[in-house]
């Protein structure tokens, strides 16, 4: 048997002989199977469809948890939103509106390393709301990027920081807005069981987002000022943007489902219904097709349904009272700098060993509610948990997107950790020193 597979039944058969925390048997099977999953999740192996329905038949058959708690995720109205989404981003990709208007940009406004990373910011942040699927989103940008370097002739290591840079302002400029990524963003809140519109996802997190952004940028350019330099000199070709009827018809539409979808608190007509028919009016524009469909991972939506459901399971089994209620009282009762630091720290050390965004969470955020006790409203626990997941990584498997753009090859693991150490500090600093004073000012806390 193979060393590594061993090694991950270790834990998990303790668990279930020994009983730990005076569990019962049911507790010890549903333990020990998180366990295993999320080990699993971890390593990349076995394929996740496999090991997370796994783990919620365990839930479903040993979790003591109605199984509409356990499958809660699938019969939400975020579910068909993230499905609609994915469909909605390739309609997107196949108009090729965004290369026609986004290559003249960058091609006039990128004349130096500077400009050019001012004209990145200002394209992620555009194509958030335009692409609200982070992987279609940044698939599209490094098609963009790619033509873009090819014409000026970019040398490798340069061309490489600038990709990576691409990607890492992704990752920051989702915080500033709900559909940022439209998969994690809405799975914290489901996670948290925290209702929150676009627009106050905008008011809490978009200022101090802003100034973090403005940071992460500034540490990009000092950690990669000498690879930046190799943009110099460079014969920058300018295009211009030249839409045809049909383009403007498309830019149009999607326009109009992209402002109804940021208002819907003002309409109040869900946005998964708004998409949905969007995209039948693309379909008869003949952008999409039921082929695309395809673009649906499939995949991702098994894993959610895994990862959300262990909070609730954890709590309905009982499970997160016998563990973690031996640990109340370590945690401070008020949400205070203390309080803050706790939680951050742990939910790092929590990312750097899980890797996955979703799953650390998942895990963090019952184990943060559990250990305070009822004394913390869980949006403020869901607010640290979610910055120190998001804004922090050592490593490409600590972040989605990374685990993308090393697999395409456009940079490698050694340039993440260049700039991924720094992000333990930024993450700290964006915390204490932006958001926290943030929340003060506008009578959050």
């Amino acid at each position: 048997m193979n060393k590594k597979i061993v090694s991950m039944l270790i834990l998990p058969l303790i668990v279930l002989i020994m009983k730990p925390f005076n569990l019962d048997l049911n507790q010890a099977i549903v333990l020990s199977a998180l366990i295993l999953t999320i080990t699993s999740w971890a390593i990349g192996k076995p394929n996740k469809i496999l090991t997370s329905l796994f783990l919620l038949g365990v839930f479903l058959i040993f979790g003591n948890t109605p199984a509409k708690r356990v499958l809660s995720f699938p019969i939400s109205s975020s579910f068909l939103l993230i499905i609609f989404s994915f469909v909605f981003s390739q309609g997107i990709i196949n108009s090729k509106l965004a290369k026609k208007m986004f290559l003249p940009l960058i091609s006039k406004y990128g004349k130096t390393a500077y400009q050019f990373i001012f004209t990145m910011v200002i394209t992620t942040i555009i194509l958030v709301f335009t692409i609200p699927q982070p992987y279609s989103r940044v698939i599209l940008i490094s098609m963009i990027y790619l033509e873009y370097f090819k014409s000026i002739d970019l040398d490798k290591e340069t061309r490489e920081v600038l990709m990576f840079g691409m990607f890492a302002t992704n990752i920051i400029v989702h915080v500033l807005f709900k559909r940022g990524d439209i998969v994690l963003n809405n799975g914290i809140l489901a996670v948290a069981n925290v209702q929150m519109t676009e627009l106050e996802w905008m008011k809490i997190l978009g200022p101090p987002g802003i100034g973090l952004l403005i940071l992460g940028i500034a540490t990009f350019i000092i950690v990669f000022r000498k690879e930046l330099k190799g943009y110099k000199n460079l014969n920058i070709l300018e295009e211009k943007i030249n839409l045809n009827r049909g383009d403007k018809i498309n830019l149009a539409l999607i326009m109009s489902i992209i402002l109804l979808w940021a208002t819907e608190s003002i309409h109040n007509i869900n946005g998964a219904i708004v998409v949905f028919i969007g995209l039948i009016i693309m379909n008869f524009r003949r952008i999409i097709n039921i082929s695309d469909f395809k673009s649906v991972n499939l995949e991702v939506l098994v894993f959610l349904t895994a990862a959300f459901s262990i909070g609730g399971v954890m709590e309905g089994s009982g499970i997160a009272d016998k563990i973690f209620g031996q640990f109340t009282g370590y945690l401070p009762d008020t949400f205070s700098y203390k309080f803050i630091l706790m939680v951050s720290i742990g939910t790092m050390i929590l990312h750097m060993v899980l890797g996955s965004s979703l799953t650390t969470i998942s895990v963090a955020i019952p184990s943060f509610l559990t250990l305070a006790g009822g004394s913390v409203e869980p949006k403020f626990i869901m607010l640290i948990v979610f910055l120190s997941v998001l804004t922090q990584y050592l490593l490409p498997f600590h972040n989605s997107l990374l685990v993308m753009g090393v697999g395409n090859n456009y940079f490698g693991n050694k340039t993440v950790f260049k700039f991924g150490i720094m992000t333990i500090p930024l993450t700290l600093i964006g915390i204490f020193l932006l958001f926290v004073p943030w929340w003060k000012l506008i009578g959050l806390i």
